[in-house]
C-alpha cells in the first residue's frame, strides 16, 4: 500500500525515537541483559512476564509496515517513553542554576548471592554544610500526576537509597560524563565525592543526612514525594525480587520454563498499553478475568457519581438561574461574598439545513439528482469509534441469568 508523505514522516520519526532510545540505553546502561536494575525490580513487582521478557527478547519486534491506526499508537508510545528523558534535561538545567553539587546517573553495582545488581540513580545532590547532606532525586513523567506514587517507583526509590546506604563505603560506585564515557570507577561514595566534586563526607552514612524523593512531572505541572529513607527490610525486598527476576531469566533462557508461567500484572494495568509483549499476554486470552472485577467496580462507580453530580449541577445552576430572574437585576452582576453571577446572553450556534441547501441546489441546476451528487460530494464521515461497555451484574434470587441494573458507556 501506497504511504502518503506524511505517513512516511511519522513512521521516520517514530523509527528515529526508537533506534535513539536503544543507542542512549547503549552508552549509559550498557547491556541490561547481563544485570538487573532496580527500575526492573520495580517493574517486575507489578509484571514478572514483561520483565523477563524484557531482558530475553527484543523490544517490540519491530514496527515497520504496520496498518495507519497502529502506527500512530506506535508512535505516541515512543513519544510517551522518551518524555520522561526530556524532562531529565530540564531538571538537570534547573539544578544546575543554582550551582548545587550533584551527579547525574550515579552506578551502583554489587552482586548479591550471585545476582549482578546495577542501580542508576538520575540525580544525587550533595552537600558538607551545614550538616553532611546527601538528597536522591529519582524523576518520572506522568500524563496526569497521581495522587500517591506508584508501587514500582516506590520499590526503585527504597533500593537506590538503601543501596547506597548498604554500599557507602564498598568500591561499587561510578560514574560517567555526558557521552557514556567512565570517568571515575570503582569508588567508595566519599571517594567519588571527594574525586568529582571536591566535597569530603564522613566515612559511615548514619552521619549523613540521606533521603530520597520523586519527582513527578507532567507537561504542566510537577508533584514531590518523599522523603524515603534507608529501611533494612525494603532493601531485602528489592535484593530478593532481584534475585527471583535473574532466577526466572536463566531458567526462560535455558528452556526449563516457559515465559508465559511467569505472573502477569493484575487488572486492567496502566502500564499494560505500552508493553513490548502484550499482543500475546496470557492474562488477554480467553473471557473469564477476575482481576479485572476491581477497575470495572472502580469505573462503574465514577460514572455512577459523575451522572449524580451532573444532576446535582444542573438542579443547582436551574435554582440560580430563577433566583437571578426574579431579582430583576437587569443582566448586572450579583455580588455574593467571594463570588458573583449574572445571566449572560451568548449567540447561538451556528448549523446547516441540509434541506434547505438541497432546495437551493436543485433550483440552481434544475436537476434533483445533481444536487443529491453534490451533496454527496461534499459529505464527510467522521473515524469509526469503539465503546466500552460497562454492566453490575447482580443475581436474583431462584433465577440462572443475571440481571442488568445499570450501564454506562464511555467512549474511547
Amino acid at each position: 500500500m501506497q504511504k502518503d508523505q506524511a505517513s512516511v514522516l511519522l513512521e521516520i520519526l517514530s523509527q528515529g525515537l526508537k533506534r535513539y532510545a536503544a543507542l542512549s540505553t547503549q552508552k549509559f546502561l550498557g547491556d541490561r541483559t547481563g544485570y538487573v536494575g532496580l527500575s526492573d525490580v520495580g517493574r517486575a513487582m507489578e509484571c514478572m512476564r514483561a520483565t523477563v521478557a524484557s531482558k530475553l527478547l527484543p523490544a517490540g519486534g519491530g514496527d515497520h509496515d504496520v496498518p495507519p491506526e497502529f502506527a500512530q499508537a506506535t508512535l505516541r508510545r515512543h513519544l510517551t517513553l522518551q518524555r520522561g528523558h526530556c524532562f531529565e534535561d530540564l531538571v538537570d538545567h534547573a539544578l544546575n542554576a543554582h550551582d548545587l553539587l550533584l551527579l547525574r546517573q550515579l552506578e551502583i553495582e554489587i552482586i548479591h548471592q550471585g545476582t549482578p545488581i546495577r542501580a542508576h540513580l538520575d540525580f544525587v545532590l550533595v552537600s558538607p554544610t551545614p550538616v553532611p547532606t546527601v538528597r536522591i532525586l529519582e524523576c518520572k513523567s506522568a500524563q496526569r500526576l497521581p495522587d500517591a506514587l506508584y508501587t514500582s517507583y516506590e520499590t526503585q526509590v527504597y533500593g537506590q537509597v538503601g543501596l547506597l546506604h548498604a554500599a557507602w563505603n564498598t568500591k561499587a560506585f561510578s560514574l560517567r560524563d555526558a557521552n557514556g564515557h567512565v570517568v571515575s570507577s570503582r569508588l567508595t561514595f566519599p571517594e567519588l565525592c571527594q574525586a568529582c566534586l571536591g566535597v569530603k563526607l564522613p566515612k559511615r552514612p548514619e552521619q549523613v543526612d540521606l533521603q530520597a524523593w520523586v519527582l513527578c512531572l507532567s507537561m504542566t505541572d510537577g508533584k514531590a514525594f518523599g522523603p524515603y529513607v534507608a529501611h533494612p527490610a525494603m532493601l531485602e525486598m528489592c535484593l530478593k525480587t532481584a534475585s527471583a527476576l535473574w532466577l526466572h531469566c536463566i531458567s526462560c533462557r535455558e528452556g526449563r520454563s516457559d515465559i508465559d508461567s511467569l505472573p502477569t500484572a493484575n487488572g486492567c494495568h496502566g502500564l499494560c498499553s505500552y508493553c513490548d509483549w502484550n499482543a500475546d499476554c496470557p492474562k488477554f486470552r480467553g473471557e473469564e478475568h477476575h482481576d479485572w472485577e476491581g477497575d470495572l467496580r472502580t469505573l462503574f462507580t465514577l460514572k455512577a457519581k459523575k451522572q449524580a453530580l451532573e444532576e446535582t449541577i444542573e438542579e443547582k445552576e436551574e435554582l440560580i438561574r430563577t433566583a437571578y430572574a426574579l431579582s430583576q437585576a437587569n443582566h448586572a452582576w450579583i455580588q455574593a461574598g467571594g463570588y458573583r453571577c449574572k445571566l449572560a446572553q451568548q449567540n447561538g450556534r451556528r448549523g446547516l439545513d441540509t434541506e434547505r441547501l438541497r432546495q437551493e441546489i436543485t433550483a440552481l441546476t434544475g436537476s434533483v439528482s445533481k444536487a443529491e451528487q453534490l451533496l454527496a460530494r461534499c459529505q464527510t464521515r467522521g473515524q469509526p469509534t469503539t465503546r466500552l461497555l460497562v454492566r453490575a451484574m447482580r443475581a436474583t434470587p431462584g433465577a440462572t441469568q443475571d440481571r442488568v441494573a445499570s450501564s454506562f458507556s464511555t467512549a474511547n
